[in-house]
């Protein structure tokens, strides 16, 4: 009896790391999503205002209305291809 419940616990516990690695998996790679945009914004940016060919006001606010428009979009299709890139690790489990 004592042999089924250690055997029940330890798949209790086994379940709830699982678990708790798989939810730790996707802050990782929201926070890794975050991070990359933030880096890529201002790519982003520093390239559409130099390839303007605008003056500076123009210029600024042509390269703000891409970088909020793309920022917004990549983040969802970075998210998504960091969990498919996930996806095979997590069938082997």
């Amino acid at each position: 009896m004592g042999q089924i419940f250690c055997f029940a616990l330890l798949q209790r516990r086994v379940r709830h790391d699982a678990l708790r690695m798989r939810l730790r998996s996707h802050v990782r790679s929201a926070i890794k999503t975050a991070s990359w945009r933030a880096f890529a914004a201002v790519d982003t940016f520093a390239l559409v205002w130099l390839f303007s060919g605008h003056d500076a006001t123009h210029a600024i606010a042509a390269a703000s209305a891409v970088v909020g428009v793309e920022a917004i979009t990549k983040s969802f299709l970075y998210f998504a291809h960091e969990r498919l890139w996930e996806a095979p690790l997590r069938a082997d489990r």
